[in-house]
């Protein structure tokens, strides 16, 4: 993931930084989001957040979001996004029990007993992850507190937040348009 700052406050611009990697590491994006991109200006206040990131795919299956391997007694399950790790191992530790079950890795899991075949067909949810939420929560968290957020723009894998004090000038959405997120 890539994490742009742009910012007249060199250590806001920084500790804002910090808090993007945090709250991505948070909610488990990391493997989601492409580009971050934040504009500061503390004597405005302003504050804008465009953000891209990978569309969910619809795959609801262990098989669909993993690479299963077979294991002397089980199976190593290899996630592609951490997106996917809370509701894999909630349907994981349900179907084999949590002793069965093991976190090896950030994406990696240890089942002990079932065999590929068996995992490939196990259900880790009934829809599929609506992305534009999740992105929605993560801007919340990392923009400051006591702004408001003015305007939304939203585009396919893209999404632009501004948010200020004060009300918003017309020049502002213009400047998230504007804006870079490239990977």
């Amino acid at each position: 993931m890539r994490i742009i700052v742009d910012s007249t406050d060199k250590i806001g611009g920084d500790l804002y930084e910090y808090i993007a990697r945090r709250s991505t590491e948070d909610l488990a994006l990391g493997g989601a989001i492409l580009c971050l991109a934040m504009y500061m200006r503390t004597e405005v206040p302003l504050f804008i957040i465009k953000i891209k990131y990978r569309e969910s795919e619809g795959k609801n299956t262990l098989g669909e979001i993993s690479r299963i391997e077979e294991r002397e007694n089980g199976s190593k399950v290899s996630l592609q996004s951490e997106v996917d790790l809370g509701d894999s191992l909630k349907a994981l530790w349900s179907t084999y029990g949590r002793d069965k079950v093991e976190q090896a890795g950030r994406m990696d899991i240890l089942v002990m007993g079932p065999r590929p075949a068996e995992l490939k067909k196990l259900k880790i949810r009934d829809r599929t992850v609506d992305m534009s939420a999740r992105i929605s929560e993560l801007a919340t968290r990392i923009i400051p507190e006591g702004f408001r957020v003015r305007s939304i723009s939203k585009a396919p894998g893209l999404m632009t937040f501004v948010a200020a004090e004060d009300p918003m000038q017309e020049d502002w959405t213009a400047i998230g348009d504007r804006m870079e997120a490239n990977e």
